[in-house]
């Protein structure tokens, strides 16, 4: 009977030195240090604009040409100033389609069946916001600043043709978009279309 208890105590030491410290050895948990490192590597995934977007050089690139102090180049993340939430619930969804998204918008938006590119820039200060359509990729003597909205915490996307509805000079009207146009959204406040009319851009409010 001694010699059992003598067996069992050295059984029972055994198992325990073999357990590392502080591990859970149950496989149907997960280790508080390791969630721990899975949550931190996917938020950062995700709320982490990947660099040197190949649209954003170029668009810095001829920005860049027109030698302007102001030195305008396309916003980034680490610029823009999303509230909390802001990010997870409405561009991290959509960057997954879009990595350009909310500060690059691609398409013909003055029909000329060309490519022209939009987005939202800041200056050297990162205090100015502004909007600037590029009509010609291939030089910098077709771009538009678009001056008549205040550009911060705005989020722009690309609205296909076809006719939209909203407010224009006061009245509710319905506007045949002839070519692509530009989306621009402030989350949960407000949105407007900027779009070709044949002659300039024009805006048309579609929500408060």
């Amino acid at each position: 009977m001694k010699l059992f208890y003598i067996s069992l105590f050295a059984f029972l030491v055994s198992c325990n030195t073999n357990r590392k410290p502080g591990a859970n050895n149950d496989p149907g948990s997960i280790n508080d240090k390791d969630s721990n490192t899975v949550s931190a590597n996917k938020t950062k995934t995700e709320s982490t604009i990947i660099p040197g977007s190949p649209l954003a050089e170029k668009i810095n690139t001829i920005l860049g040409s027109m030698n302007e102090s102001a030195a305008w180049h396309v916003l980034n993340d680490k610029e823009a100033r999303w509230i909390s939430g802001q990010f997870e619930y409405f561009i991290a969804p959509k960057r997954k389609d879009n990595p350009d998204y909310p500060y690059i918008a691609s398409g013909d938006f003055d029909g000329d069946k060309r490519p022209d590119l939009a987005a939202v820039v800041t200056d050297s200060t990162r205090v100015n916001y502004q909007l600037v359509i590029i009509s010609d990729l291939d030089s910098s003597k077709k771009i538009k600043y678009w001056k008549e909205d205040i550009m911060e915490d705005a989020a722009i996307s690309t609205a296909p043709k076809g006719y939209i509805e909203g407010t224009l000079n006061e009245k509710v009207k319905k506007v045949k978009l002839e070519s692509e146009a530009i989306h621009v959204e402030y989350f949960e406040k407000a949105s407007f279309i900027i779009y070709w009319d044949g002659k300039s851009f024009k805006r048309i409010q579609q929500g408060d």
